[in-house]
């Protein structure tokens, strides 16, 4: 762990109530393990959106992106990648259409990247968007 993420624990957990730093970490972990217990979607194919956020001028976590999206190929629908203004970052995205066991193996392999890279995403199982592009569908139609 780095020094300055130490730094960002301790004052996280002053911040905000907590006994310490290994409290905060405790509590991330369940959170962490939390989203990895089985749900409805199990089984279900889903469409996730994953946004990676990383320093500009990284290389090697660039590198990791690349091979990222030729080892989930199959899946991924749609890849870009964006310098933020002034090089203050860069923004990965992809959309991926997988069963959603594969889509959080996706999303678990994104966030081992590297420590600085920070990862948000959403996930929607595709049946459920059929049923409501089908039910917009025929509203304006009929």
């Amino acid at each position: 762990m780095t020094k300055q993420l130490r730094d960002d624990l301790d004052r996280f957990a002053e911040d905000h109530g907590y006994s310490g730093r290994s409290e905060v970490i405790r509590e991330a972990c369940q959170s962490l393990l939390d989203e990895y217990q089985e749900t409805e979607y199990e089984g279900r194919l889903v469409l996730g959106t994953i946004t990676a956020v990383f320093g500009y001028d990284a290389p090697e976590i660039e590198r990791r992106m690349m091979d990222l999206r030729h080892e989930f190929e199959a899946a991924i629908r749609s890849n870009s990648h964006n310098c933020l203004a002034d090089n203050a970052g860069c923004v990965e995205t992809f959309v991926i259409e997988a069963e959603y066991d594969v889509v959080l193996d996706f999303i678990a392999t994104v966030r081992g990247v590297d420590e600085s890279v920070s990862v948000e995403y959403t996930v929607v199982p595709v049946d459920v968007m059929n049923i409501e592009a089908g039910e917009s569908l025929e509203e304006s139609t009929g």
